[in-house]
């Protein structure tokens, strides 16, 4: 009899363990919120997040500090989970919100800004008035020009465990006046809607490889709480394979 009951236990903790270590390590779920995502997602959506897709990241980021292992960028188009870039310092990458958007620039790629905020992968054609920004690589340096010094300033102070401000139209850095800067991580441009030509302002902009959780895989399964009852699950998105966008 206490035989049985002990095998029970150990079954039963085994399938707890099991369970743990994939939501750990390999997927978890996300809820598509009220305002992002559309039309790609719809609020209520729940999506697997492929957490070794772009390497695990090994957790909690407290006991290992940035650890990922079999690290892969994220490739352009594809929808990424990520950790909230801009949230205070005090928090450490994974005890941050997390965000959905789709990956619109790799590192290495400049972007065209213009006064709306509009963001362009080219230079649009018609002759609007754009600023320049790469987006940095790690170890790599990248030249502080007047289109891209606020961006880099802000980018610094929050990523790169440094402090940077602007004086005289020039950026220093931790007390010292520099034209280019030695990033220490990859960055992503994350747009937070479906691309039309270009992202608008629904952007995260500088995304690091630190925040980045995952890929997108799969819409498990879709909840409209707005719907009586009788038609709150959207049959249809079962199970829906996440594609990948083209900026």
């Amino acid at each position: 009899m206490w035989k049985k009951v002990i095998g029970w236990i150990a079954v039963a903790a085994a399938a707890l363990l099991l369970a743990a270590g994939v939501r750990l390590c390999w997927v978890s779920i996300v809820e598509i919120p009220g305002d992002g995502g559309q039309p790609v997602f719809l609020p209520g959506d729940r999506v697997a997040v492929n957490k070794v897709a772009y390497g695990l990241r090994l957790w909690p980021v407290e006991w290992w500090g940035y650890v990922r292992l079999g690290a892969r960028g994220v490739p352009l188009g594809e929808w990424m989970a990520f950790n909230d870039p801009s949230a205070p310092d005090s928090l450490l990458p994974d005890e941050r919100p997390v965000f959905v958007g789709y990956c619109y620039a790799v590192p290495g790629d400049s972007l065209w800004v213009d006064r709306r905020g509009q963001v362009y992968r080219r230079r649009p054609a018609d002759g609007r008035e754009c600023r320049r920004v790469e987006l940095p690589r790690k170890d790599a340096y990248v030249s502080v020009t007047p289109d891209n010094i606020h961006w880099y300033c802000r980018v610094i102070n929050l990523h790169e465990g440094a402090h940077a401000e602007i004086i005289a139209d020039s950026l220093c850095v931790e007390g010292h006046f520099v034209s280019s800067f030695r990033f220490t991580h990859d960055y992503y441009w994350v747009s937070a809607a479906s691309p039309r030509g270009g992202a608008d302002s629904r952007t995260f902009g500088f995304v690091p490889d630190t925040h980045v959780i995952g890929r997108l895989a799969r819409v498990v399964y879709s909840w409209d709480a707005g719907a009586p009852w009788y038609a709150r699950w959207r049959f249809r998105r079962t199970m829906m394979k996440v594609g990948r966008e083209e900026p």
